[in-house]
């Protein structure tokens, strides 16, 4: 193992050592070059573009400024939300959308956004964690597992919608969710979560910081959770329910903060075990195990110029499932990545402008072993990799008192036993602020997403066969909005329209189930996105959010276009309170215009509604949460899948 990354990171670490080391004292950290004549004004404002780096754009200093819908949601909203997971306090923004697969801890965690999930990249600290091995549908239709960031480890969640394939390369079609994971305290001190509620629910965290001298500090954490009783997750067409049993998770974090130097960890596994049966055999119970694990290591440098990134992912799934302990079939996948990013700041031609490159290579194992007992082994294994280069450049170009910001992208990726694959990515955003603050833009972004290993090898030769001719998604978004976030009621409005080619969904055979991953012919989709805070009151403000979206695809070889199963209507609410050492929140969430093919389910709208308050005295905090108050239950999609029981969780928070 060793001397496979070795000898696969030599070459591109050496590249990255050579222009860091070229640009970091490349005109002092000015962002020009030594013969070069700039002004000590002119430094000073490079110096603050480049202290922070912003979701959705190397230009922006401020991800309010991001020509996109973008929202944050902070780690005091998390507190309140009453959330088990990530997914769900994704689910506060508008137009994504978190209900997918979250009745229970126990199944994958990930979210819809404009009617994409496979196409929606995940950043952990500005570093893409994905994995290879999924397909489509609810119980493989994602890259990442949600459960691997846990609540206690985020600082704040940014979410920019869009297409940003021409900042981060493959994936980043619907959009991109850059989670920022909390940091060493100034002061040497820790904190301490105890959670429960009902259905076993229990969650406890601790974590510390050590100030060792004025630039150097070392935070560690560990995080325990558990959800222990049965829990419904899918209504049967009988009406009977798929159970989940058991779900315990453990989660560590490290760090070690030096100046522009830090290094961090994170890694954990999670256990995870449910029941279920087949439309086709409802009397016949499978019971189902999964067992993860994941790491993530990073070294990263910044300063006001110049950032560094080098970075190890892996994510390992064991699953197997039975209904007779002698036939046992299993499934293992193990993805890992390394990647090297660089990024500069600095004046291109007079305009403000940032360059740099990624190196990235992906590896994904699979094992497979299917009725062992009759030696009907029809799995194929594979152990496939793929590296991908990729320069840009982003420049903002004045155009009177608007800007007119060009990012270019070149994807080039070898891939094992298949073709390699190379493109160019464009977007081009104009955008102006008028006198007021309010931000007016207008943005045309390709977009381009790889497919997985998964897809194209199809192991699960029970149910499919590959696909080597499978091609890359690629198409553009075009959005336009505009935003008031520094207003006293802040508040933005968008219109998107997205348009995909050769979007990948399984197609199988009705009799044989014998299927494929295919390129669709065509992918479309429409909407308008909204949100405003209203701050009528010192101690009172309420938001809401609108989005709607319309999502069509058309198979090849036909005219039909044929709409998407998703809500088009996602209709959200939240009322807060603040003073003194109190605070509440009280939030309605509804899906609407819904579409369940089969006929076998319910499409009617969904209305869910959840509330918590928290007392906070001196290091103590404590929240009361309630999520579903009237323990309402919709069926989600054709599957059955059905959303969250009614929960209520008490948490204690303590810091010292």
């Amino acid at each position: 193992m060793f001397y496979k990354i070795k000898n696969s990171i030599v070459i591109p670490m050496i590249v990255f050592l050579l222009v860091f080391s070229a640009s970091a004292f490349a005109g002092t950290g000015t962002g020009v070059t030594s013969g070069d004549v700039v002004s000590e004004d002119k430094k000073e404002e490079v110096q603050e573009v480049a202290r922070v780096e912003v979701t959705g754009s190397r230009l922006a200093e401020d991800i309010r400024e991001v020509p996109a819908p973008a929202y944050v949601i902070t780690k005091e909203e998390i507190e309140m939300s009453g959330a088990r997971s990530t997914q769900e306090v994704l689910d506060r923004v508008p137009g994504v959308n978190g209900l997918r697969n979250s009745s229970a801890s126990a199944l994958d965690k990930s979210v819809i956004v404009r009617g994409l999930t496979t196409e929606v990249l995940l950043l952990v600290d500005g570093i893409p964690f994905r994995t290879s091995s999924y397909g489509t549908g609810v119980s493989m239709g994602s890259p990442f597992d949600l459960r691997t960031v846990p609540l206690e480890s985020i600082e704040r969640i940014e979410v920019v919608k869009g297409a940003s394939s021409a900042v981060y390369g493959s994936n980043a079609a619907g959009g991109v969710i850059n989670i920022i994971t909390k940091k060493g305290m100034e002061k040497s001190g820790g904190s301490l979560l105890l959670e429960g509620g009902n259905h076993g629910w229990f969650r406890g965290s601790v974590r510390g910081t050590a100030v060792l001298s004025d630039d150097v500090k070392v935070t560690v954490g560990y995080t325990k959770t558990q959800e222990t009783s049965e829990i419904n997750i899918r209504k049967r067409p009988d009406g009977t329910y798929d159970k989940a049993t058991d779900y315990r998770g453990n989660d560590f974090v490290f760090g070690i903060e030096k100046g522009s130097w830090a290094f961090s960890g994170a890694w954990g596994d999670f256990d995870s075990d449910w029941e279920n049966s087949y439309n086709y055999d409802l009397s016949t119970v499978y019971k189902n195990t999964q067992e993860n694990k994941y790491r993530r290591f990073a070294i990263t440098y910044a300063d006001d110029v110049n950032s560094g990134k080098i970075y190890y992912n892996e994510n390992e799934k064991d699953y197997s499932f039975y209904s007779d302990p002698l036939y046992i079939s299993s499934y293992d996948y193990k993805d890992s990545s390394m990647g090297i990013m660089f990024n500069r700041k600095q004046e291109i031609f007079g305009m403000t402008g940032v360059w740099g490159f990624e190196w990235r290579r992906e590896q994904s194992e699979y094992k497979g072993l299917s009725d062992s007992a009759w030696g009907e082994t029809k799995d194929t294994p594979y152990d496939l990799k793929r590296d991908g280069f990729s320069p840009y450049l982003e420049v903002s170009v004045p155009i009177g008192e608007a800007g007119l910001d060009i990012g270019l992208r070149y994807e080039h990726w070898s891939v094992d036993g298949g073709e390699t694959v190379s493109e160019l990515i464009p977007r081009l955003s104009l955008n102006w602020e008028s006198p007021s603050g309010k931000i007016w833009y207008l943005t045309a972004g390709r977009f381009f997403a790889m497919p997985s290993f998964y897809q194209i090898f199809m192991p699960d030769r029970n149910y499919g066969t590959p696909n080597p001719d499978l091609k890359p998604e690629k198409g553009w978004t075009y959005d336009i909005g505009v935003k008031d976030e520094k207003a006293l009621n802040p508040w933005s409005l968008g219109i998107f329209y997205m348009d995909m080619e050769d979007k990948i969904k399984y197609e199988s055979d009705s009799t044989t189930w014998i299927g494929q991953y295919v390129n669709l012919d065509q992918y479309r989709a429409w909407g308008i996105e909204a949100e405003m805070k209203f701050n009528f009151h010192e101690n009172w403000s309420y938001t809401q959010g609108i989005s709607w979206t319309d999502a069509e695809e058309k198979t090849e070889g036909t005219d039909e276009w044929t709409r998407s199963n998703m809500p088009r209507l996602d209709l959200m609410g939240r009322l807060n309170y603040a003073k003194g050492p109190w605070a509440g929140e009280l939030n309605a969430h509804f899906y609407g215009d819904r579409n369940i093919d089969g006929g076998v389910y319910k499409d009617d709208g969904i209305f869910l509604m959840n509330a918590s308050v928290s007392w906070k005295e001196g290091s103590h905090k404590l929240v009361l949460s309630c999520t579903n108050i009237f323990d309402r239950e919709f069926v989600l999609d054709d599957q059955g899948y059905i959303n969250p029981e009614r929960k209520f969780i008490l948490s204690w928070q303590y810091e010292f």
